[in-house]
């Protein structure tokens, strides 16, 4: 009786030790399922941002030079359905730096990174001009991007970096990303972000309350955006004019002697400034140009020794001359870095320009927005609709262009009603004719950039 009494205890220890492995891999089962799910979840998010990045390109390919498509355009670009599988909705929106950071909406649409200062190209001048920006950093980032090891006086070279607690190799070069500036001597993360902490262009609550909660904010009730904002490394474009001809280089030897599309003494007069051993710093010079000869020419009437001549550039001609001269070696694998697009930048980009200030930069934009393709189809424009005269356009035009092809594209991909969403950073590239990707992060552990408004949603399907 007493045997049969351990065998039944043996039985039910048995038993329920069965009963919680059981329950055991019945709960991993269902763990493993849910995470699965998560993961599934989280990877078709990632899928609806990349199908909000492949509307940006497409709308791009189209609708490059129209600003008004890709710029703010929330029926392409807002709330977007990618796909229904039954238990999830999901959606993307494509977003960038809202044009009133305090009050807001978002902005829905692209950036042109050519509409920003270039942070491998522009002069030590431009840069300290931007905000935040000192002596330090600026000479900092030159020993960073230099090929030399010379540091400059508040700069840094390889030397110091070898000397950190945790020492690494600096690029000597250009930046590949504006994040390496993280990486720059003296450089952090409110220098190149801010305030904006979630990146999403908005002055939120946790972005103006000072040290309650991060990120660390002056409690002014403005948004500071940091270099992000106001600058790129991802700007270049071929040394070619409108048509995608490669422009013609008036620094040659020996110099065109006539040049299509461009009027006959000009031509003219380039071959004689070139004769005498000058060379142009850039097309612009042209404008308005006089030039005392100090030697007879007798190839050409009444080119003498003393006599002055003259371009024959003014307003109607500078277009033509911007857009089929250079003064380097023009061809498709030498790039102009750099550029900013006067077409397309913010005035607290364009102020920082030589010659310009905020309240030039102010009339140029105010300027822009009535004129027509052709007309904005160079830098021109800045001279013949009398915004700047011959001086300070020919001191600002080798800084400028008039085209774009490298944008930048915020998209969140989203799924509704489980919530779980993924948020991408990309640069596009057109310079190779179809769109190219050219810079990708997730930076979805920034978290949501703005809230999603799901009756907004329900009200458009």
């Amino acid at each position: 009786m007493r045997h049969r009494g351990v065998v039944l205890v043996v039985v039910l220890v048995v038993a329920a030790l069965v009963a919680v492995i059981a329950a055991g891999l019945m709960f991993r089962m269902r763990a493993e399922v849910a995470a699965s799910a998560s993961v599934n979840r989280g990877e078709q998010a990632y899928e609806a941002a990349l199908s909000g990045l492949a509307r940006a390109a497409a709308v791009l390919v189209v609708a490059r030079d129209d600003s008004t498509v890709w710029y703010d355009n929330p029926e392409i670009f807002l709330n977007q359905l990618v796909a229904d599988d039954g238990v999830n909705r999901w959606f993307f929106t494509v977003y960038g730096d809202a044009l009133d950071p305090q009050q807001g909406p978002p902005r829905y649409g692209l950036t042109d990174e050519a509409g920003k200062i270039n942070l491998n190209s522009v002069t030590p001048e431009v840069l300290l001009a931007l905000p935040n920006m000192t002596a330090e950093l600026v000479d900092g980032l030159l020993d960073y991007r230099d090929a030399d090891n010379d540091p400059r006086q508040d700069g840094a070279e390889q030397d110091y970096y070898d000397q950190l607690p945790s020492p690494y190799t600096i690029a000597n070069g250009p930046l590949s990303s504006l994040e390496e500036l993280l990486m720059v001597k003296g450089f952090n993360a409110r220098v190149v972000y801010g305030e904006d902490a979630n990146m999403n262009g908005l002055l939120d609550r946790n972005e103006d309350d000072g040290d309650e909660s991060f990120p660390p904010d002056s409690r002014d009730g403005q948004l500071d955006r940091g270099l992000r904002a106001l600058a790129t490394v991802l700007s270049r474009e071929p040394n070619t004019d409108r048509s995608g001809r490669p422009r013609v280089n008036i620094n040659a030897d020996p110099p065109p002697a006539r040049i299509p599309g461009v009027a006959d003494k000009t031509s003219e007069f380039i071959g004689l400034y070139r004769s005498e051993g000058n060379t142009f710093k850039h097309p612009s010079e042209l404008l308005e140009m006089r030039y005392p000869l100090k030697q007879d020419h007798k190839e050409t009437p009444n080119a003498k020794a003393g006599t002055s001549i003259e371009s024959n550039v003014k307003g109607d001609q500078l277009a033509a001359v911007l857009d089929r001269l250079t003064t380097q070696a023009a061809d498709r694998s030498r790039l102009l870095m750099g550029l900013v697009n006067v077409n397309t930048a913010p005035p607290e980009v364009l102020a920082v320009l030589p010659g310009l200030d905020a309240g030039l930069a102010q009339q140029i934009v105010d300027a822009r927005r009535d004129l027509d393709a052709e007309t904005k189809g160079t830098v021109a424009w800045l001279y013949t609709q009398n915004l700047l005269d011959a001086d300070a356009f020919k001191q600002v035009a080798p800084l400028l262009t008039a085209r774009s092809l490298q944008y930048s594209v915020r998209c969140v991909g989203f799924g509704l009603p489980c919530g779980r969403f993924r948020v991408l950073e990309a640069v596009i590239d057109l310079g190779g004719g179809a769109p190219r990707v050219v810079y990708l992060r997730d930076i979805s552990r920034v978290g949501l950039p703005f809230a999603v408004n799901t009756e907004a949603i329900e009200r458009r399907q």
